[in-house]
């Protein structure tokens, strides 16, 4: 009896600790959205695709956001910069990374173009408040759907 006791406690022991390792991760994936900061370690290096990781930081003062419009459809990741509307910084380390600014744009801003198709980016800036925002949409493809890996890998 008491090795059934002792064998019942390891194994609830390590349920548990699996289900409190994975737990926030499984709440991430099935978001709608988020906001946070750098220092959210967990949230920044699962939300963050690497352009905005290795964006200049023109202000101190900026946050994350993560959007998921509608499931598998449309991912938008954005990093918002308050206190400037300074964009000179942001074009040229994109030109550096090979974006091209287009010609067409669907919101009042400067929008930018990679060699992904699925993969487009923004820079939007307010007067008042200063604010700059820098955008990423990434659009489901055929190919990565039908792919085995269904989920979107950020390090484009």
């Amino acid at each position: 009896m008491k090795t059934r006791y002792k064998l019942f406690l390891i194994a609830s022991t390590l349920l548990a600790a699996g289900l409190i390792g994975v737990w926030p991760y499984a709440t991430m994936n099935f978001a709608e959205s988020a906001r946070y900061t750098e220092k959210d370690k967990r949230a920044y290096a699962f939300y963050t695709p690497e352009i905005l990781k290795n964006l200049p930081r023109i202000t101190n003062d900026y946050t994350f956001r993560y959007t998921n419009v509608g499931g598998p459809g449309e991912r938008i990741y954005e990093l918002q910069f308050q206190g400037s509307t300074d964009k000179s910084q942001i074009e040229a380390y994109l030109e550096k990374q090979g974006y091209k600014k287009s010609a067409l744009c669907d919101i009042q801003a400067t929008c930018w173009t990679s060699a992904a198709p699925e993969v487009s980016l923004s820079v939007a800036t307010f007067k008042d408040p200063a604010t700059l925002i820098v955008s990423v949409v990434v659009k489901p493809s055929v190919e990565s759907e039908t792919t085995e890996n269904k989920g979107f890998n950020p390090a484009f």
